[in-house]
């Protein structure tokens, strides 16, 4: 008989705490947890702290951590949602650990910059070109990127067309059609006379560099088009072309 009773006591208390476990998960169920989307940005002392004599390391962790920022604990952000400010502070303190990495920029170039609020990218420009600033013939690729962000998304043809400079002014060997972009800008912004003489200078330019850097083919068929075109657009225009060329 006191077993029996016994049972029957612990089969009510189990059917209590159930009951209980539903009224909890009722009452609780829309309550999350307030997750920030990028981790606190650190001063300089604590990364010295943290990164315990092994920057590349603490870079590598960090970097990572930045690449799935927001994406943890099943949740799934936008883009817009991040704060560019802040995570430009993010790409210039990694950037400060190491570099020459490409994997920060790579990371704002090709994923950050997608965001659905385009002003936002103001923040990704300016960091592929202060990233590009460190070492411009190694980095001239991260300017390219720059510019057609600037460019495209952006939609700030004055920064473009000032980064485009840059490319334009590069010393080392890079393809021509980097170089041309700012001519293409300027084309863009219906300043044919502009672009005609960028590139000018650009062929005049490859033509002093001899053997090294000589135009293909293709390449001066490109120029003589170029050119062409926009002359043929200045003569509508009754413009007078001579001031388009050096003398």
């Amino acid at each position: 008989m006191t077993e029996n009773k016994d049972l029957k006591t612990i089969k009510i208390l189990l059917i209590f705490f159930f009951i209980l476990q539903i009224a909890f998960w009722y009452k609780t169920e829309n309550i999350k947890p307030k997750l920030g989307l990028l981790p606190k940005i650190p001063n300089k002392y604590l990364i010295k702290a943290l990164s315990f004599g092994d920057e590349e390391f603490f870079f590598r962790t960090q970097a990572y951590k930045i690449q799935n920022a927001g994406d943890t604990f099943g949740r799934f952000s936008a883009l817009k949602d991040y704060n560019y400010k802040d995570l430009y502070q993010w790409f210039v303190i990694l950037d400060s650990l190491d570099s020459k990495s490409d994997y920060v920029p790579s990371l704002a170039a090709y994923y950050y910059s997608q965001t659905q609020r385009k002003s936002d990218t103001r923040y990704i420009v300016d960091y592929l070109e202060q990233h590009a600033d460190k070492d411009p013939e190694a980095k001239w690729w991260w300017y390219y990127q720059a510019t057609n962000i600037a460019n495209h998304i952006l939609k700030d043809q004055d920064k473009a067309l000032e980064i485009s400079y840059k490319l334009k002014d590069i010393k080392a060997d890079i393809p021509l059609a980097a170089r041309q972009l700012s001519a293409i800008i300027r084309k863009a912004r219906g300043e044919d006379c502009e672009a005609i003489m960028l590139i000018q200078e650009i062929a005049e330019d490859y033509e002093k560099s001899g053997e090294n850097r000589k135009l293909t083919d293709e390449q001066l068929s490109f120029m003589q088009y170029f050119i062409k075109r926009r002359l043929d657009s200045l003569k509508v225009k009754n413009f007078d072309v001579s001031k388009c060329f050096k003398k």
